[in-house]
């Protein structure tokens, strides 16, 4: 192995605060992704970043550091294919009128909102739980205004 053990843990802690995050955990409940391939797509995005080996790859993921390289890549490449897929459905029910409108703005504008959540986030002291809450009902009621059924056309 060419990264010390703590670059490792230190990628497992990462990887593992992204997953145990609140609202990473409430879009993961209702993304195409498991625990495994988020944990998998974010090993293989830290691992690239520090250009290791493609078979030690597997090492940086929290949850199961000792899978096997064939068991770890098909993981990724069903990530990978839930990604693509997904993008693609919300390109075509854009594209086939099932939105309001096939403007994607009201996703991009959820996407930076997500991202301001993450810098207030940052910036709120730890001692503060009142002020991370109201961010975060702040975002799921962002993300549910987008994200509900009834956001859909009726065709029929």
């Amino acid at each position: 192995m060419q990264d010390q053990p703590e670059t490792y843990t230190e990628a497992r802690n990462s990887i593992k605060n992204t997953v145990n995050d609140p609202i990473s955990k409430i879009l993961l409940n209702h993304s195409h992704l498991t625990v495994p391939q988020l944990e998998t797509l974010l090993s293989d995005s830290i691992s690239n970043e520090r250009a290791t080996k493609k078979g030690e790859r597997r090492l940086f993921r929290p949850s199961a550091p000792t899978t096997s390289r064939g068991s770890y890549n098909r993981t990724l490449i069903q990530a990978q294919t839930n990604v693509i897929r997904s993008i693609y459905t919300v390109l075509l029910i854009g594209y086939a009128g099932l939105f309001d409108s096939p403007n994607l703005q009201p996703f991009i504008e959820l996407s930076d909102h997500l991202q301001s959540f993450l810098t207030e986030a940052n910036t709120t002291q730890p001692d503060q739980p009142a002020v991370l809450q109201q961010l975060e009902n702040r975002l799921l009621d962002s993300i549910s205004s987008l994200a509900h059924r009834q956001s859909f056309k009726d065709k029929l």
